[in-house]
C-alpha cells in the first residue's frame, strides 16, 4: 500500500517536533541528527513505495523533493526553536553570580580574580566554604572518621597569611613592618638589593623599608617553607622559648626586617601557584602557572610537563633569574634546590647558558628510584657535589619514629616524605652545594632557591594538627639556622641575604574545624545528571579549585558556564556523599552544610577582571575566614 502524503507531510513535520523537543531538553547535535533521520526515514518510504507500486511518476518525484526540503526545514526550525525556548525558560543565572560575589567581597574577589588567566584557568572557580576541603578521588574512596587528609586549595586568610622574613647584617636593618605584602613582592626586592633596576615585575614591589645598598651581597637566598603559613607555625609555637617548634626562625627573626601582614596573594593558596609568583614578581594571571592544573594547548594537565621533564615553556613571563642571567650574559650562578616540579617556578628556565654549564635545579625522584635528580637533564644539572642515598640511609636508620597517626604513613620510597631524616638530607644538599659550586663568586650576585616539602607533606597526610607536623617544623627550623649559620661562616656582613617565607598555611582537620569534604566523583556524577545531555562528555576534569567544562558540549546542549555555576551555588555536602563513603565517615548534622562560598565562571571572571571591585564590599565572612589576624611579635 502506497503511504498518503499525508502521512509523509506528518512524518516530515513529526522529524521537526522531536528536534524541537530535543533541542529543548539537551544536545543540538542528537536533536539535528534524530530530526534528519526521521525526515530521512519519510523521504525513504515515500520513494519506496513509488518503486514498489508502478513506472517514475514526475509528480512524485517532485513531491519527494517538496517533502525532503519541507523535512530539512523542520528540522532547523525545530532545533532552533527548542534552543530558544530553552533559553527563554531557563532561570537568569546573573543575580545568583552577583550574589556569591558579594558573599565573598572584595578582598576575596581580588584574590580570585588575581589568578584567572582566560586560556589557563579552569571554566569554574570551586571557592569552597571556609573549612571545607576538596578530596582527591582516592580519599574520597578511603575516608574514614576524623579523617586528617585536606587540601588547601582555597581562598581564605588563615591558608593566605605567610611569614616572611629578611636576614641580612649590613644590608638590611632589622624591624617590624604591617603593611600588607604579597609574594609576588620578593622578585622586585631580590632586583633592588642587587641593583638591577633594569627589573619590573609584572605586579609586585619592593618591600617597604628595603633600600639599594651601597654594594650588591654577593648571594640571596630565597628559602621556603612548604606548607608552612602563619596557622601551622602558631599552632606549633609556645611562649617559653624551650617547647616552641621553631626557636631558630625567631632568633633570626629578632635580627630581620620582619613583615607580619604578608600573604600568598592569590587564590588558589597552593605550591605551583606561589613558586611562579615567587619567582617572577607576577600573580597566575600574567605568569600563566594558574594552579597544579592548567589549559595548556587546549586541554588540562598538569603545571609544568612530567616531573625530571620539566617544560618551562608553561611560564609565561620570564622570572628574575631568567631576567638576571640575560642581563649579565649568563654570568651570575642561579639555582633551585626543591622537592617537587612546582617549585621550579622560582627559577624558570635558569638562563640560556650558551656557553657555559647549565643551571642547577633539582628534585626529589620519589616516582623512580629516589634521589635527586635535574628537573630536565636537557635544561638542568645537579650540583657537583651531593649527598648519596647511602647517606639518607644513615639519618633514617638513626630516627625514632614517633609511630602516631599512622593510617595514612606512605609506603615504600614515598615513607621518608614527612620526616626529619629526608629534611636534614636535603640540608646536607644545601650544604654541598655551596661547597661545590661558584655561589657568591665572581661580579654578579647569585640567586639561590630553596623549598623543604615535608611540612606540607606532613600536613596533608597527618593534618598540622597532628604531632607529626610538629616534628616536620622543627626540623625544617633547623636547618634554616643551619643555613643561616653557614651563610655566616662564608659571608662578611652586608655580603648575603635570606629571605624566609612560605607558600600558604593549611588547612586543620575537616570534620573537627566544622567543615565538610567536597567529593569530585559525585561533583562529576551530579553535573552530568543536570546539564550532561550532550553527545560529548561535558566534564574533562574536577580538581580541588576548578572544574573544566568541555566547549563542545556546552555549545552543544547551550547551556552556559555561568547557569551550571549558579546551580551549584546551593550545592549541599549531602548531595555530594558517594556510596563507598562508611557510614561512620559522614558528619550526619551537617548534610545540609553548603559547600561553597562561591563558585564563579570563566565568563563572569572575564567581566570582574575589568571591573572596580570595590563595589562589592566587604563580604559575609570576615573573622570566620580569619580567625588568627596579623600574627602579634612572639620572638
Amino acid at each position: 500500500m502506497r503511504p498518503t502524503r499525508s502521512f509523509l507531510v506528518a512524518l516530515a513535520l513529526g522529524a521537526g517536533a522531536l528536534a524541537f523537543a530535543l533541542a529543548l531538553g539537551g544536545s543540538l547535535v542528537a536533536a539535528t541528527l534524530a530530526g534528519l533521520l526521521v525526515a530521512a526515514a519519510a523521504v525513504a518510504v515515500g520513494r519506496n513505495g513509488a518503486t514498489v507500486e508502478g513506472p517514475p511518476d514526475p509528480e512524485r518525484r517532485r513531491f519527494l523533493a517538496l517533502l525532503s526540503g519541507l523535512g530539512l526545514v523542520t528540522v532547523a526550525g525545530g532545533t532552533a526553536a527548542g534552543r530558544v525556548a530553552k533559553a527563554l525558560v531557563r532561570p537568569d543565572p546573573r543575580p545568583t553570580l552577583e550574589a556569591m560575589a558579594r558573599d565573598l567581597g572584595t578582598e576575596h574577589l581580588e584574590l580570585v580574580v588575581r589568578q584567572f588567566h582566560p586560556e589557563r584557568s579552569g571554566d569554574l572557580q570551586l571557592v569552597l566554604a571556609p573549612y571545607n576541603s576538596s578530596n582527591y578521588a582516592n580519599e574520597s574512596r578511603s575516608l574514614v572518621r576524623n579523617d586528617p587528609r585536606s587540601s588547601h586549595a582555597s581562598v581564605w586568610m588563615y591558608l593566605e597569611r605567610i611569614p616572611l622574613f629578611v636576614y641580612a647584617p649590613g644590608v638590611v636593618e632589622p624591624g617590624d613592618r604591617t603593611e600588607r605584602v604579597t609574594l609576588a613582592d620578593l622578585a622586585p626586592t631580590t632586583a633592588r638589593l642587587i641593583g638591577f633596576e633594569d627589573f619590573r615585575a609584572p605586579e609586585g614591589r619592593p618591600l617597604p623599608g628595603i633600600e639599594p645598598p651601597a654594594r650588591p651581597p654577593k648571594v640571596v637566598v630565597t628559602f621556603v617553607i612548604d606548607g608552612g603559613g602563619w596557622n601551622v607555625l602558631q599552632h606549633w609555637d609556645d611562649p617559653d622559648p624551650a617547647r616552641t617548634a621553631w626557636p631558630e626562625m625567631k632568633r633570626l627573626m629578632r635580627r630581620s626586617l620582619v613583615y607580619r601582614d604578608a600573604i600568598v596573594g592569590t587564590f588558589p593558596a597552593v605550591t605551583a601557584c606561589a613558586h611562579a609568583t615567587i619567582g617572577t614578581g607576577a600573580f597566575p594571571r600574567t605568569h600563566g602557572i594558574t594552579g597544579h592544573n592548567l589549559r595548556y594547548r587546549g586541554r588540562p594537565v598538569k603545571a609544568w610537563g612530567e616531573p625530571g621533564r620539566a617544560d618551562p615553556s608553561f611560564l609565561l613571563v620570564p622570572t628574575l633569574a631568567d631576567a638576571w642571567n640575560e642581563r649579565t650574559d649568563d654570568g651570575a650562578w642561579v639555582g633551585e634546590l626543591g622537592y617537587q616540579i612546582w617549585h621550579l617556578g622560582m627559577l624558570g628556565r635558569g638562563g640560556r647558558r650558551p656557553l657555559g654549564d647549565k643551571p642547577v635545579a633539582v628534585l626529589w625522584d620519589e616516582d623512580g628510584g629516589g634521589g635527586w635528580i635535574p628537573q630536565n637533564p636537557d635544561l638542568y644539572r645537579l650540583p657537583r657535589s651531593f649527598p648519596g642515598l647511602d647517606r639518607l640511609d644513615e639519618l633514617a636508620a638513626a630516627y625514632p619514629d614517633p609511630g602516631i597517626d599512622d593510617r595514612f604513613t606512605p609506603l615504600g620510597k614515598k615513607a621518608l616524605c614527612c620526616t626529619p631524616p629526608i629534611i636534614e638530607y636535603q640540608g646536607d644538599l644545601i650544604e654541598a652545594t655551596f661547597e661545590a659550586e661558584p655561589i657568591g663568586e665572581g661580579p654578579y650576585t647569585s640567586l639561590l632557591y630553596i623549598n623543604v616539602k615535608a611540612p606540607d607533606y606532613a600536613g596533608h597526610v597527618y593534618n598540622y594538627l597532628s604531632e607529626r607536623e610538629r616534628i616536620a617544623i622543627a626540623e625544617t627550623d633547623r636547618q634554616i639556622g643551619r643555613l643561616a649559620r653557614l651563610l655566616e661562616e662564608r659571608f662578611a656582613p652586608g655580603e648575603f641575604v635570606l629571605i624566609v617565607t612560605a607558600d600558604h598555611g593549611q588547612c586543620p582537620t575537616v570534620n573537627l574545624a566544622g567543615g565538610v569534604r567536597l567529593d569530585p566523583i559525585q561533583i562529576e556524577e551530579d553535573l552530568a545528571r543536570a546539564f550532561g545531555r550532550s553527545v560529548f562528555g561535558l566534564i574533562e576534569a574536577v580538581v580541588p579549585s576548578e572544574i573544566y567544562l568541555s566547549e563542545r558540549a556546552l555549545a552543544d546542549t547551550g547551556i552556559s558556564d555561568a547557569e551550571i555555576a549558579a546551580w551549584l551555588a546551593d550545592y549541599r555536602y549531602g548531595e555530594n556523599i558517594g556510596p563507598y563513603v562508611p557510614d561512620e565517615a559522614i558528619d550526619r548534622d551537617r548534610l545540609d552544610k553548603r559547600i561553597f562560598a562561591a563558585v564563579l565562571p570563566r565568563s563572569f571572571l572575564a567581566e570582574l577582571a575589568r571591573r572596580d571591585l570595590s563595589r562589592y564590599g566587604p563580604g559575609r565572612y570576615g573573622a570566620e575566614s580569619d580567625p588568627l589576624g596579623v600574627p602579634p611579635i612572639s620572638w
